[in-house]
């Protein structure tokens, strides 16, 4: 399933990241939009917590965090301000540009899975695919430097 997810979550990315061009486009300011999203957020995390029955396992769940409470902020911190940035990137250049800079985020993944955890997650597939998202991002950004 984690393929199905994946790949759903990169169509409805697409999705959001070419309407909210088209958005951003017609005056709405990158914040309010992030703004928006986050009050949809919420009323959607909520609604789905409470009709699944896990709204009242959320502080159990939070405990069971233990010592990893600062990584729980790591990540709400850091999607919530990437966020915003893309909004402030499709803004200012556009959604496809944008998206294609964006997506280089993998290999950040890899870095930091090490760099905190010690995790080793490439491989020779993975190495290879990595250089190209790099040749990738370079060619993106030196073709579109105006």
């Amino acid at each position: 399933m984690w393929l199905f997810y994946a790949l759903t979550a990169a169509i409805l990315w697409g999705i959001s990241y070419a309407a909210s061009g088209r958005v951003l486009d017609r005056g709405i300011s990158p914040l309010a939009l992030y703004f928006c999203y986050g009050v949809f957020g919420v009323v959607m995390g909520g609604a789905v917590l409470l009709a699944t029955g896990k709204l009242l396992a959320l502080p159990g769940d939070l405990r069971g965090l233990e010592s990893d409470w600062i990584w729980f902020w790591v990540s709400i911190v850091g999607a919530a301000v990437g966020a915003l940035l893309i909004y402030m990137a499709i803004g200012e250049k556009n959604a496809t540009v944008a998206s294609l800079i964006e997506i280089s985020y993998p290999l950040f993944v890899a870095f930091f899975a090490w760099l905190f955890f010690r995790e080793v997650q490439f491989n020779l597939p993975t190495a290879i695919g990595g250089a190209l998202i790099i040749s990738g991002v370079a060619v993106v950004y030196l073709g579109n430097r105006h």
